[in-house]
């Protein structure tokens, strides 16, 4: 197996919080829209690039389909594996992707496909999906057919990915990404999965998870300054007054020498002076 054609963008790619937009208007959604820091979720396309289905490896499916999506800035920085939704005789693609309970998968045009890769009402494979894959690596709508050797339940079926089957027999079965029913996985074989010997596949991500937003330098200067703010506040409150210093001495002398009646700050003063002298007389 081996890739036959790529698309070449040629595009300036701008990645805004998980958001990539290219001069064709198309959009790539790396982090679908609704989500919050902290969710779980998965993402699923369609390959640009078409491929032949006579490989019985899935390590080889496997590695075309990450190779195709790490090709793109935005999906290469979620830093995950993707694996091929197919097939072979011996590897059922539900097994290879991971059924992952209870994480969503979205399309990269950030619409929810499934609830997870599971047979559950709602999953990937139990049937129906809630919204077509359709789109590619690049966010672009694309209508092909896609290789996939899978029945609607995950599991290989009697045209599966491999020698014998793709392209020079019956061809590997198909899936056609516009479907939202058993179709969009279990479609047909012969003529169909044999044109041009080639065809797209189905590339879903590992687990990834929404990332807090880091704070901004203007926000982390603001917060600095407010900080140090109430430091110097707090210390001020903390430091003892001079006028607070000089009562707290008057006191301590009155207190000492057993002197009674209240005198004013002035008095307290000479009264030191005049203690002092008489303890070091010249």
């Amino acid at each position: 197996m081996r890739l036959l054609i790529s698309g070449s963008l040629g595009l300036v790619v701008l990645a805004i919080v998980g958001i990539a937009a290219r001069s064709d208007g198309s959009t790539l959604y790396a982090v679908p829209p609704g989500l919050t820091p902290g969710e779980t979720y998965r993402l699923v396309f369609i390959t640009d690039g078409v491929y032949t289905s006579t490989d019985y490896s899935i390590a080889d499916y496997n590695s075309e389909v990450n190779a195709e999506a790490n090709a793109v800035g935005s999906l290469a920085a979620l830093n995950t594996t993707w694996t091929v939704i197919g097939s072979t005789p011996t590897v059922n693609a539900i097994d290879n992707i991971g059924q992952d309970p209870g994480v969503p998968i979205y399309n990269t045009a950030g619409l929810l496909v499934a609830n997870d890769a599971t047979t559950n009402s709602g999953g990937l494979f139990s049937g129906s999906i809630f919204t077509p894959i359709e789109y590619d690596e690049n966010g672009n709508l694309h209508a092909v057919f896609v290789f996939t050797g899978t029945n609607a339940n995950g599991v290989v079926s009697y045209a599966p990915l491999g020698p014998g089957f793709g392209c020079c027999s019956y061809g590997a079965l198909l899936g056609i990404p516009s479907h939202t029913d058993s179709q969009w996985v279990q479609y047909t074989v012969g003529s169909s999965g044999c044109t041009s010997c080639s065809n797209s596949l189905y590339a879903i991500s590992g687990i990834l998870t929404v990332p807090t937003p880091e704070p901004s330098t203007g926000a982390m200067a603001f917060l600095g300054g407010v900080i140090l703010l109430f430091a110097m506040r707090r210390e001020q409150l903390s430091r003892p007054s001079v006028r607070g210093l000089a009562l707290e001495c008057r006191r301590l002398v009155f207190e000492k020498h057993n002197i009674r009646r209240p005198l004013a700050p002035g008095a307290a003063r000479r009264a030191v002076i005049q203690i002092k002298t008489m303890r070091n007389p010249v």
